[in-house]
């Protein structure tokens, strides 16, 4: 058992330090990720300490792992939900995954200050006794025996609103069926069945008091998690390094002048001119294999940019109320993962941001040939779901309200 938990501990440290110094520039997503494994890395570790008492030696650590244990699975839900829904990173709703963790904090603030010598005392007690490590009975609160079983119940919920997750987008109409995106959406599911032993059979073991609960089954089965996690991690590249899918881009970038009429719109214009401007090109250093490419040209990178913006403009999928990342995904053959860094890094600007100035410029256009509609009406037929949603997004591109914007341009008449 002590050896399935080293060989998890060794292996996920080596991913920590992959995901955080490497692959985390690619994608800040990907920090949930790593926050992720770090939780159940330095979980494991306190149990490590503790089967081995090592703890007397860093009694500081004794109790701090229920704080991450805690704070595992939903790192994971988040990066999960932010992959199949990019936008912002954290929600006002999460702040609800901290609150176990929170309350828990508060409960042992005054262990954790004790002096360093009087802890010892208290752990060689609780080190005499399984059943005494598990209760967790040195809280103010009078909490003692709940933590355990409401960090497995904890646990259990998550994991149910993850497979939820993963679910609902597998019968998504415009979920992840290109097969770059089906690659990323398999690497989750496969994470989250990775994760399935830190909670199963446990759960069973903490609720009904089995005789082979103990420190050193807690221990198994968090080092088999991440051990697996980990290998899986490593022969997984593309995601973990974040390489660039398979397909190429092989759209020829002209070095001609623009057409002067396709400068009068702002949306393309941007391309267009970088294109014009570019020096001799530059190249990215990535890390690659033999089935990818080492460098990435600014010169690829502006050439997607246009694949994405002339689909936009041609096609105008945005006018679709309820347009997401995995409908363009779907429609350009371009990666979420690969969709998603480009539109943040290359535009400046989420997704949903980037979506509304292309339905505000045609909603612009739409006024003047439709005077009998309402400016409610034109946003509706512009892509926007709401008037709340519309005024907002419009004044946050424009920086006045659309009845201003309009009023100012009849002034100007």
């Amino acid at each position: 058992m002590q050896l399935i938990a080293q060989f998890g501990l060794f292996n996920g440290f080596l991913v920590l330090l992959l995901i955080l110094g490497y692959s985390f520039r690619r994608s800040i997503n990907r920090i949930f990720l790593g926050l992720s494994i770090f939780f159940v890395w330095y979980t494991l570790l306190v149990v490590v300490l503790t089967i081995t008492e090592q703890i007397l030696n860093y009694p500081g650590f004794h109790r701090t792992a229920m704080i991450t244990a805690y704070l595992a699975i939903p790192s994971l839900y988040i990066y999960s939900r932010n992959t199949f829904y990019p936008g912002k990173l954290w929600r006002k709703t999460d702040w609800i995954f901290l609150l176990p963790a929170v309350v828990y904090f508060i409960d042992y603030m005054p262990f954790f200050i004790l002096p360093t010598q009087q802890k010892i005392e208290i752990l060689r007690r609780n080190l005499e006794s399984h059943a005494r490590l598990i209760t967790v009975g040195e809280g103010w609160m009078g909490l003692s025996g709940l933590y355990f079983p409401f960090a497995y119940i904890w646990i259990a919920i998550i994991m149910y609103f993850q497979a939820r997750l993963i679910i609902l987008n597998r019968k998504l109409e415009s979920g992840f069926k290109s097969s770059h995106n089906r690659r990323l959406f398999n690497f989750i599911v496969i994470i989250t069945i990775l994760y399935v032993p830190i909670f199963i059979p446990g759960i069973f073991g903490i609720l009904f008091r089995l005789p082979w609960f103990n420190p050193n089954f807690v221990g198994l089965t968090f080092g088999l998690s991440l051990s697996t996690v980990s290998i899986y991690l490593f022969i997984s590249p593309r995601i973990l390094y974040g390489f660039l899918p398979e397909r190429r881009f092989t759209v020829h970038v002209s070095t001609e002048s623009p057409n002067p009429d396709s400068l009068k719109n702002p949306l393309i214009k941007e391309a267009q001119i970088e294109k014009r401007i570019l020096p001799e090109p530059k190249e990215i250093v990535t890390r690659g294999t033999d089935n990818f490419p080492t460098t990435i040209s600014e010169e690829e990178i502006v050439a997607e940019a246009e694949i994405v913006l002339e689909y936009m403009k041609e096609h105008k999928p945005y006018l679709k109320q309820g347009f997401t990342i995995q409908d363009l995904s779907n429609q350009t053959g371009i990666p979420v993962y690969q969709l998603s860094p480009l539109i943040n890094g290359h535009f400046k600007m989420n997704f949903a941001n980037w979506v509304n100035r292309f339905r505000i410029e045609n909603f612009i256009e739409l006024v003047p040939d439709n005077p009998q509609l309402t400016l409610e009406a034109l946003s509706k037929k512009a892509g926007f779901i709401s008037r709340s949603t519309f005024i907002n997004a419009f004044k946050k591109e424009k920086g006045v309200t659309p009845r201003e914007y309009f009023k100012d341009m009849k002034l100007s008449a």
